[in-house]
């Protein structure tokens, strides 16, 4: 079951079939198992998981779907790439690595349930250290998923349903007699004393080869070379591997996986363990540390600076610095740190900045004052921004009765003026603060839906008015007494969930709004754990965000 939310179309695809012509014959070779490995040498173990592989392919190739829009998600290159996938899930469990265990482990911690999409109470015959047919059933779904961000594909589907019956029937068969890789498990074990570079050497290899988070981690890592255009410093040898070296490390410390909406290091950190003794440095080392400082002292390990805007004082490693030299004047610096032990390494940028340059009125430099005051046991700016959305969100529900309101693109300024102003004169503050200002860019007749977001304010947004039927909804047809309007709830409610331009926020608010509509639309109901592994699935990039004020 696919739902094609890009075009609005909210279809059954339930035909399926067999067809011994739909036959690929297309084989698998060792370098492409090899590829998902993180080492490059084959040996005898490799080549028996590479039939096993094969295997699945074969059986998976059988597959053929009336619907084209289902057919093409099971083309060769997909079919070929998830035999493997799913034959590392099989090498993974027998070595023990902990790949698939780490992910088990993060949503019990989350849900306190083992998988997405079942219920413990519901898994008669479930053993966590085993293969089981309900691990293949999720892999499958992260996989299609994860390649096709735009759609959604029903977890109990006929395509995962059928899927998961062919390669667990072989999975199955090799289980007991499969061997272990100890290759693969040595490359898994950090050594507990690991320095900087080889633990975030570590993470960087697990994340970019490992079957459950190489694919995307990989893909995103490609596109952001291609917009950097590294081309131009082809010239310059140095220069290129500076900027290579710049965007890994920016993406290093802000891509967020769509498994659970978490950094690389957080999800490794899981499957190094708990128990090791670097746990919580593997976790934190993604936790970069973007501000402004003022230039202390330097002694013969550290260079000490103090965060301009929390006053908070940093131990940098004067060692992670390159051709550090003591400044003879007082000076302010741009530095991008990352967490290590008991002090912070430069990881980025470092530059002298003047004080016009010192700007914290950024949301990026909003984030990087709430986790430093988190660090010293603080949180009273976070807490002043969360009680100032708070009382918005009070102001704007008691007026609208909804989150929502509904007007023309001509009216938006005014609305959000006079909005402004109203809290001012409700919650008055001891600043005098200005009010924020607009550079929406709206047709005057447009429809237009002003969302207030908790976490980040009003937010405009144009063609779903429709996706509200609500009675102050100026847009909405009335209907006759009596009559029931044909609303797609679901339909909407996925709309908003899989399209990146809308936030976290909104698909949860909608589809708590219209619960009932939406779960008696939807595949199952939409209980809370399955709504937020599904927001950090598809929002991963704004599930985090803020809080944001509006007002200083």
């Amino acid at each position: 079951m696919l739902v094609f939310c890009n075009h609005g179309n909210f279809e059954n695809l339930a035909t399926f079939g067999f067809s011994i012509f739909h036959m690929r014959g297309n084989r698998i070779f060792i370098q492409d198992w090899i590829a998902h490995h993180t080492y490059q040498k084959a040996n005898d173990i490799d080549s028996y998981y590479l039939r096993v592989a094969n295997q699945i392919n074969d059986s998976l190739s059988t597959l053929w779907f009336e619907e084209p829009e289902t057919n093409d998600l099971i083309h060769t290159d997909a079919l070929k790439t998830l035999s493997i996938y799913l034959t590392c899930y099989l090498e993974d469990v027998i070595a023990n690595t902990g790949i698939f265990a780490a992910f088990r482990n993060i949503h019990k911690d989350l849900y306190d349930q083992f998988l997405p999409f079942y219920k413990d109470n519901s898994l008669l015959d479930y053993y966590p250290e085993d293969i089981n047919g309900e691990d293949v059933a999720v892999l499958t779904w992260l996989f299609f998923s994860e390649r096709n961000p735009h759609l959604f594909i029903d977890p109990h589907g006929r395509l995962i349903q059928l899927i998961t019956d062919l390669a667990y029937a072989i999975l199955e068969e090799h289980y007991e007699v499969a061997p272990e890789n100890p290759k693969l498990k040595l490359e898994y074990t950090l050594d507990e004393a690991a320095n900087y570079f080889e633990v975030r050497n570590f993470i960087e290899k697990l994340v970019a080869t490992n079957y459950l988070t190489a694919g995307e981690y990989n893909t995103n890592l490609n596109h952001l070379m291609q917009v950097a255009e590294l081309g131009r410093y082809q010239h310059d040898q140095a220069q290129l591997q500076q900027m290579i070296y710049r965007v890994r490390d920016n993406h290093f410390n802000n891509y967020r996986l769509h498994l659970f909406a978490l950094k690389s290091s957080e999800f490794i950190a899981e499957v190094v363990g708990k128990e090791h003794a670097l746990y919580g440095s593997v976790k934190t080392l993604g936790n970069r540390i973007n501000s402004f400082f003022d230039y202390v002292k330097t002694d013969e390990q550290f260079v000490h600076v103090k965060h301009i805007g929390t006053k908070s004082a940093f131990k940098i490693y004067k060692d992670s610095i390159q051709e550090f030299a003591e400044p003879s004047e007082a000076l302010s610096f741009y530095m991008e740190i990352v967490p290590w032990k008991e002090a912070w390494n430069l990881s980025g940028i470092m530059t002298v900045v003047n004080s016009e340059e010192v700007n914290f009125d950024l949301p990026e430099q909003y984030e990087m004052t709430y986790r430093i005051e988190a660090m010293n046991g603080k949180d009273k700016s976070l807490k002043k921004t969360e009680k100032q959305l708070k009382d918005m969100g009070k102001l704007f529900q008691s007026e609208q009765k909804a989150a929502v309101a509904f007007m023309e693109g001509r009216e938006v300024k005014e609305f959000a003026n006079e909005f402004f102003k109203r809290y001012q004169q409700k919650y008055p503050s001891k600043e005098e603060s200005p009010l924020p200002e607009s550079n929406l860019d709206l047709t005057a007749d447009a429809k237009v839906t002003v969302f207030f977001n908790p976490k980040t304010g009003l937010e405009v947004f144009g063609g779903i008015e429709e996706f509200f039927p609500l009675p102050h909804n100026p847009f909405i047809e009335k209907q006759d007494e009596g009559a029931e309007a044909d609303v797609p709830f679901a339909r909407y409610f996925l709309n908003l969930l899989v399209e990146d331009f809308f936030p976290s926020e909104l698909p949860k608010y909608y589809a708590n709004l219209f619960k009932t509509e939406v779960d008696k639309q939807f595949f199952f109901p939409l209980e809370e754990a399955v709504l937020d592994f599904f927001l950090r699935f598809y929002k991963r990039g704004s599930y985090f965000l803020g809080p944001f004020p509006l007002i200083k």
